[in-house]
């Protein structure tokens, strides 16, 4: 069965993006995203950087199971991939699940902890 969700990382507005598939990550998936984005905020106006940090927070836990998570590239217009989808922008700074956020409403919301501000 699993809790799948795909983490799709978009950097520019006609290019491919990256996913990050997560067969158990449905659950908890705005903490560990907000958890993500804290951690990457040091890079965030690279998003090369940026997602190859957030990825390595997602995955840290499991870096060596065979069993987990996937990547791979999707073109943008192509979203709806038959499990719930998350897409982070690094072009408008948002995560969006039905609507978009933005990056620090966000880690606010799901990670006050981690905030600047507190």
């Amino acid at each position: 069965m699993g809790a799948r969700i795909n983490f799709i990382f978009k950097d520019s507005e006609s290019g491919p993006s990256v996913v990050l598939y997560s067969h158990w990550g449905q659950t908890e998936w705005q903490t560990d995203i907000a958890a993500a984005l804290s951690h990457a905020r040091p890079r965030w106006n690279d998003s090369s950087y940026g997602t190859r940090m957030m990825i390595s927070h997602l995955i840290q836990y499991s870096i060596l199971e065979e069993h987990g998570f996937g990547i791979y590239a999707i073109n943008n217009d192509s979203w709806d991939l038959g499990e719930q989808s998350v897409v982070i922008d690094f072009t408008n700074n948002t995560v969006t699940d039905n609507v978009p956020v933005q990056w620090e409403a966000f880690i606010n919301a799901y990670a006050p902890h981690l905030t600047l501000t507190n």
